[in-house]
Parts: structure tokens; C-alpha cells; sequence
């Protein structure tokens, strides 16, 4: 495998009323392509907040990340995202990494099928335009075995039907990363499990680098890597 995320020396510090509270603390760590990650911890210890940094959803106060993929037509790129101008960031999140949260967050007033396709339609420019990301969209969903969903909304979904549409939703745009934040804590053991695997397939057949957050000890078992978040470092299991 190769380096896919190099992290230096990253930190994150909250102004607080009572003062500063440094919630990442001076993290240096690679991401192999390939790999499947988990990260567990004490609520509070920062697994969060270090996964939204990672996925440029937030920013550090220091340190840096590099991602090594190919970008704008660059096959040797070293990306460092907090260096983008705003909408080059927007951009490059949209395109190189998928989310997956404890909640779905999808968009209550759309279908199964049209969430999906919403990363697909930012700064389309994929050939075959909209079309193309129907098609994605529908595959990717019919994959997850939401074929007869696709015109459903959300609240006609069970919770795993939702988590698995969310799941589509960040692939859409064939991310080379897959960010998870307690994606399985807001559901049931057995719908859990069945997210879990599909995260082990998606890992496993398309060799996507996933690294998620988890409070569940047994999955976090299961991953090749197992991490964990003390006050803020992250130190190997």
C-alpha cells in the first residue's frame, strides 16, 4: 500500500469563555491507500473533531494534511486542501472524500435517488452531464439494495434504509476516502452489523480507505487498523 493522508503535527484549539481548550493535539499519522481504520475513544477525547479536520470540514489551528491522489490532472498530486482557494476546497472535498455520519442528514422534501445525486450535480463535469450521475446514483443504490426505493423519501425509509441511501450519497462521486462518524450508534445491533459489512465490502471490492469513528469495540476489532483517542492524541491500540 501507499501513503493516501499524511497528518503533521495537527492540532485544533477551541476559544472558550472559560478560556482555551486544545481538543486535537499534535497528531502526525499516514493513511495507507487500502486501508480500513477505526478510531475509539472516551466521548470528548476528540475522534470527532480529528475526522471533520481530516475531511476538511474544519480546520486545524496547526499542522498540516496532505492527500496523494491525482488532482486536476495531476497523477502525482500532494494535495494540502487548507492551502485551496475556498471554492478549490469545496471542490476537492466534494470529489476526494465521502461522509457518513451518525445521522443521515438527507433532505427530507427529495427522493432516495435525488439525495444521492446531489454531490453528483455540484461543479458537474462528469461526460454525460446529469444523466450520468442518474445512472450512478441508481446503480449505487440498487448495489446497496435500495433498487425499489429509489422514489422514496426519506420518511418512507426504515433507519438502515436511510444510513444505506447516506452511504450512496458519499460515494457517488467515487471518493477516495470514506470518512464515518459513529455511523452504526444510531442504529439497532443487527442494522449496525449490516452497515459494518457493507463498509468491509466497499473496502474489500473497491478498495476505498475507510476510517471511521466508533464507540463499538467489537467492530473497531474487526478493522486492520485499530486507533484511539486519548485527550486529544491518537495513539495506536
Amino acid at each position: 500500500m501507499s501513503a493516501l493522508i499524511t497528518v503533521a503535527g495537527l492540532s485544533k484549539t477551541f476559544v472558550m469563555p472559560a478560556g482555551e481548550v486544545q481538543v486535537v493535539k499534535d497528531v502526525d499519522i499516514v493513511f495507507e491507500a487500502g486501508e480500513m481504520v477505526s478510531i475509539v475513544g472516551a466521548s470528548g477525547a476528540g475522534k470527532s473533531t480529528f475526522l471533520h479536520i481530516l475531511g476538511t470540514l474544519d480546520t486545524p489551528t496547526s499542522g498540516t494534511i496532505t492527500f496523494h491522489l491525482p488532482w486536476q490532472g495531476n497523477d502525482q498530486a500532494a494535495v494540502q486542501p487548507f492551502a485551496l482557494s475556498t471554492q478549490d476546497l469545496a471542490l476537492f472535498r466534494n470529489r476526494a472524500v465521502g461522509f457518513v455520519f451518525q445521522f443521515h442528514h438527507l433532505l427530507p422534501e427529495f427522493t432516495a435517488l435525488e439525495n444521492v445525486m446531489m454531490p453528483g450535480r455540484i461543479g458537474l463535469r462528469r461526460s454525460g452531464g446529469n444523466d450520468a450521475v442518474e445512472q450512478s446514483a441508481t446503480e449505487l443504490l440498487e448495489q446497496l439494495g435500495l433498487g425499489n426505493r429509489l422514489h422514496h423519501k426519506p420518511g418512507e425509509l426504515s433507519g438502515g434504509e436511510q444510513q444505506r441511501v447516506a452511504v450512496a450519497r458519499a460515494l457517488v462521486n467515487n471518493p477516495k476516502v470514506l470518512l464515518a462518524d459513529e455511523p452504526t450508534g444510531n442504529l439497532d445491533t443487527a442494522t449496525g452489523e449490516e452497515l459494518f459489512e457493507l463498509f468491509e465490502r466497499l473496502n474489500r471490492e473497491r478498495g476505498i480507505t475507510v476510517i471511521f469513528v466508533t464507540h463499538n469495540d467489537a467492530l473497531s476489532q474487526r478493522c486492520g487498523r485499530r486507533l484511539r483517542m486519548v485527550d486529544g492524541k491518537l495513539l495506536n491500540r
